[in-house]
């Protein structure tokens, strides 16, 4: 069976790229997002990251121009440390990747995008698609979604129906077979904690809204008056665009002696999957896992009140229409330490065709869905000339690349004891073994058992 080998944009894409790395029919690379975005910012300025409108002024058109050759030159080299058949992106809408389709092209390599986002709000459904397609209307060759809402999103903005396929999210696979969870003495309580602006319209742009701040801290007691009565422990979960060691010193200060003995903050590369799986409970407000967790069979409880939620709350995900069977709603602080000290019931099967709606069909063979898609559209595109000519090139260039990532190697071996203290092991691993691959790339290419490419 033949193996389409995809280079992915690794963009808070983990899980994702962890459930593809997996499949049999595909090979993947990696490659951060940090690698083009920093690049990208020093050529075009520091404002193409405050938002879509700005990378599309006319002001900077040059800068344009000119990462767009810079970009190409990378394209190559890429190409060069590894052979792809396609380019796997999370979303084509961010600054630094808008001109890779072109890039990609010239090599007869097709764009595909393995769609991260899940849960559309209201909000982001009538408002965001509108700006989207304003300023990010869709430029690659394909899109997976989850489900029909994310199709619609995207339709909304502009993208051609016969380019997108509604495949299921491959990192959702892992639910279709999560067993109950079994109590402990203490009731094991995930809260998955929030940015103060999230879904705020105009969040995101620089303004350092504080919405929620009054919400998140009336929420933080509650989970604290539980855990000193002794029923529950609670480990916090922060979003990935969150400092964790800010919040972690924040939390321990305002935990006191309860820092440690039954509250914990994951660490920033645990998988929120696994925190789900291992929960009685999950807290949370404006997150797609909360949906998953309903997936997982696990107790929910939306922690939502307030006027300030109530002057938002068309806006937002709705939770707050849940059905009870599936989520519990809490509308005070109060309301959120009874649930906690009572017994919930997790949610029960016939809630699947309501979270599907958000997150798609949770089947186990979203990840198939997606791969087959894949090696179609791979297999559709020929290689150009300019695609031949690297791969002549490739045994010379394999010289210096096999030295740097020898030298990446040692460097990332080096950093392991202080990653373990910071709570980074995730990612030192995730680097190590990036160099790792990068070592046997180039040595395969130097002993001649690099893929023949180019017919």
């Amino acid at each position: 069976m033949s193996r389409s080998r995809i280079l992915a944009l690794d963009h808070y894409f983990d899980q994702d790229l962890r459930a593809l790395e997996a499949h049999p029919r595909l090979e993947v690379r990696r490659v951060p997002y940090q690698r083009l975005r920093g690049p990208a910012i020093r050529i075009m300025g520091g404002s193409v990251a405050r938002g879509l409108r700005a990378y599309n002024d006319p002001a900077i058109n040059a800068a344009r121009a000119l990462y767009a050759a810079w970009l190409g030159r990378e394209v190559q080299r890429m190409y060069l440390e590894w052979a792809f058949d396609v380019l796997v992106l999370p979303s084509d809408t961010f600054f630094y990747v808008r001109t890779l389709p072109a890039a990609a092209h010239r090599l007869g390599v097709p764009v595909v995008v393995v769609q991260k986002e899940t849960t559309i709000s209201e909000s982001t459904m009538d408002q965001f698609s509108t700006e989207v397609g304003a300023e990010a209307p869709f430029v690659s060759d394909f899109m997976t979604v989850c489900s029909e809402r994310q199709r619609e999103f995207w339709i909304r903005a502009g993208a051609d129906t016969d380019r997108i396929a509604v495949t299921g999210q491959p990192r959702f696979d892992v639910y279709a077979s999560t067993q109950p969870s079994r109590r402990s003495s203490r009731r094991r309580v995930l809260f998955l904690t929030y940015a103060l602006d999230a879904y705020v319209p105009g969040a995101g742009r620089g303004k350092g809204l504080r919405t929620w701040e009054p919400l998140r801290d009336a929420t933080e007691a509650a989970l604290l008056d539980v855990v000193r009565g002794g029923s529950c422990e609670v480990v916090i979960k922060c979003h990935p665009q969150q400092d964790r060691r800010v919040e972690a010193e924040r939390l321990a200060r305002l935990a006191g002696p309860a820092w440690g003995r039954g509250v914990t903050v994951a660490d920033d590369d645990a998988d929120t999957r696994d925190l789900i799986i291992d929960a009685d409970v999950v807290v949370g407000f404006q997150t797609t896992a909360l949906y998953e967790a309903v997936a997982a069979h696990r107790a929910v409880i939306y922690a939502a009140w307030g006027d300030v939620f109530d002057l938002h709350a068309v806006g937002l995900i709705p939770f707050r229409e849940a059905p009870p069977a599936c989520m519990s709603h809490a509308s005070s602080r109060e309301v959120l330490v009874a649930m906690l000290s009572d017994d919930i019931t997790p949610a029960p099967a016939p809630c699947a065709q309501w979270f599907e709606t958000a997150l798609g069909s949770i089947d186990g063979h979203a990840t198939d869905r997606v791969a087959e898609r894949l090696a179609t559209v791979a297999g559709s595109w020929t290689a150009t000339d300019e695609r031949r000519d690297l791969d002549r090139r490739r045994r010379r260039f394999a010289v210096g690349y096999l030295a740097r990532s020898l030298a990446g190697e040692a460097v990332w071996t080096a950093a392991i004891p202080a990653a373990s203290i910071g709570g980074q092991q995730r990612r030192v691993a995730i680097r190590r073994q990036r160099a790792r691959e990068g070592r046997a790339i180039a040595v395969s290419a130097l002993v001649g058992r690099s893929r023949a490419r180019g017919s």
